[in-house]
């Protein structure tokens, strides 16, 4: 273990970062990266996103950052020029220094001392993002080479087995106060937050561009807010809402009052400033998984962006009952669960003795689940696998907030205080809705208060209307497609408005879709009766067939059996054809 002491960095208590090592510093911004770049070694460090090069770059002016507009030349002409390398590339860049040192006759695994920076990245992004693992197999080939991040996760590849963790601890308080709040509505509470928070400009990390959006134009911030994204989602703005005040590339000039930031300026993007923001972060898993931010490893990383400190950390979050909570041993025997019936099929496969069954047991373990944790080569992603537990570990804490408080409490970075805001306006209407004593009286109620939504574009009319549609979702649907006025007309009859829905509905096979609607399988009808319906079917979508409507017409939509009474004959339904 290493101690660092108040005001203290990491290359005041080590002279380098020894090899094969993993370097747990606990304490975001305590210069492990900056040790890297001033030790007299020459250094490729690998790092997650474009903004942590750019901001790198300015400070160090013999640093190559490398990434997707830096070519294979630019960087062997670089190689060149210098006697000294320090070379700072994205994972999916790597590939071109590798290249480039092949052209200056260097040999890269010898050369070069490889660092991987934020190294609990290759575990949380790997699951979208599947080339941030792309130099890994590299990186065991490396003479040199170690690993650091502030929030590192335990790495299950056993070619890690040999590497040694070395801890950073401090003597001094490092810990953030940090005010954890829970809501049923991200809106509202926002609201009060900026109200309480409006002589101070706010950075607000939420990676959702569309909540971002929602949010600036709710509260009117359009024109005093800036948003620091991705590319793509930058482009997105622009295009969809005519919002040009984003970015891509951080800078302190083109700060406003309200700064929203998503998910690429989370971790190792150093963001200095010469006052204390408030912080602001966000989570709405009603909204998006990607929202969901790990306590122990996004929100301390997104704290430590700000090298100047903070004047307050706050965060914001809803949680999602329907969440599907597991533990860490229930998904590992999942995941081995799934290895197992994949190596079951491969042994079919390598076992089939004529091309037919080779090329469906092939066919097969394309489409198994445990598909996705191997490389393309067929060897296995450990990183997928800790990703998908990590990912459903920090998911399952948002099923309830007493999950998320102990989290907090057992965080070593955060001094959280707590407050719960459990109001929506809409819950009465909820409760009566459950007091009904029939269907019809319920649906009733439902189409009444859907009918009364002042704003249905609102936060809180979006969360009324998904808990209705948890308790009936055909007639959510019937009354967005319909509206109030047509439903009554239909008086609740769920054949007629579901027959009405089909017929306003831009979807084909319409006199299919009505036919399977009016006869339900299972059920005996006459032929008159079948004629009779087929007829008032046609004639409603305006339809001749060539052949005479008769009863045994059905037997072209339906299996059937023959079916007679005293006085009549006909068909019971025993399954759709179609």
């Amino acid at each position: 273990m290493v101690i660092l002491n108040k005001d203290q960095h990491l290359s005041d208590v080590i002279r380098q970062i020894p090899t094969n090592s993993i370097l747990s510093k606990r304490i975001p911004g305590c210069g492990a990266t900056t040790l890297e770049l001033n030790t007299y070694r020459n250094s490729i460090i690998l790092v997650p996103n474009v903004p942590v090069i750019n901001s790198k770059c300015q400070k160090y002016k013999n640093l190559l950052g490398v990434y997707e507009k830096v070519s294979v030349g630019e960087i062997a002409q670089y190689l060149h020029e210098h006697k000294h390398y320090k070379i700072m590339t994205t994972p999916e860049s790597f590939p071109k220094v590798k290249k480039a040192c092949e052209l200056c006759d260097l040999n890269i695994y010898t050369d070069f001392f490889l660092l991987d920076d934020e190294c609990h990245q290759l575990i949380k992004d790997v699951d979208y993002r599947a080339d941030i693992v792309l130099p890994m197999d590299d990186f065991f080939l490396f003479k040199r080479k170690a690993l650091v991040s502030a929030t590192p996760i335990k790495f299950s590849d056993p070619r890690f087995k040999d590497f040694k963790t070395i801890e950073i601890s401090a003597e001094y308080d490092y810990q953030q106060k940090i005010q954890v709040v829970h809501t049923y509505s991200i809106a509202r509470t926002v609201r009060e937050y900026l109200e309480n928070h409006k002589n101070n400009k706010v950075c607000i990390f939420f990676n959702s561009v569309d909540g971002i959006y929602s949010i600036m134009k709710q509260f009117g911030m359009l024109n005093n807010a800036t948003v620091y994204c991705a590319p793509k989602s930058r482009t997105k703005l622009k295009s969809e809402h005519d919002f040009t005040n984003a970015y891509n590339v951080w800078s302190a000039k083109t700060m406003k009052q309200y700064n929203f930031f998503t998910g690429r300026f989370y971790t190792a993007f150093d963001l200095e400033l010469d006052y204390k923001p408030d912080l602001l972060m966000i989570t709405d898993p009603h909204l998006s998984p990607y929202t969901m931010l790990d306590v122990d490893t996004d929100c301390i990383q997104i704290c430590g962006r700000f090298r100047n400190g903070i004047s307050s950390a706050t965060h914001i979050y809803r949680t999602d009952e329907e969440i599907v909570a597991k533990t860490r041993d229930e998904l590992e025997w999942e995941i081995s669960a799934h290895e197992y019936a994949y190596n079951t099929i491969q042994t079919f496969y390598n076992s089939a003795d004529s091309r037919e069954s080779r090329f469906a047991f092939g066919e097969a373990l394309e489409t198994l689940p445990f598909r996705k944790y191997l490389y393309p080569d067929l060897t296995k992603n450990w990183f997928a696998i800790d990703n998908a537990i990590n990912e459903k570990l920090v998911e399952s804490r948002y099923k309830y907030r007493g999950q998320v408080k102990l989290w907090y409490n057992d965080c070593h970075f955060f001094i959280p205080t707590f407050e719960d805001k459990p109001y929506n306006k809409h819950d009465e209407g909820l409760r009566v809705v459950a007091a009904a004593r029939s269907t019809k009286d319920k649906r009733r109620r439902m189409v009444q208060f859907l009918s009364e939504l002042e704003d249905p574009d609102s936060e809180y009319a979006m969360d009324f209307i998904n808990e209705i549609r948890k308790i009936d979702p055909f007639i959510v649907e019937a009354f967005e497609l319909l509206g109030r006025k047509r439903i009554e007309e239909l008086e609740y009859n769920q054949r007629a408005i579901a027959e009405e829905m089909i017929l306003v509905q831009r979807k084909g096979n319409k006199v299919v879709r009505i036919i399977k609607n009016s006869f339900i399988v299972g059920r005996a009808y006459t032929n008159d009766y079948i004629t009779k319906e087929l007829k008032r079917i046609f004639d409603m979508v305006h339809i001749h067939p060539e052949k005479p409507i008769k009863g045994t017409m059905i037997n072209d939509y339906f299996q059937t059996v023959d079916w007679r009474s005293k006085k009549s004959r006909g068909y019971r339904l025993v399954s759709p054809i179609i």
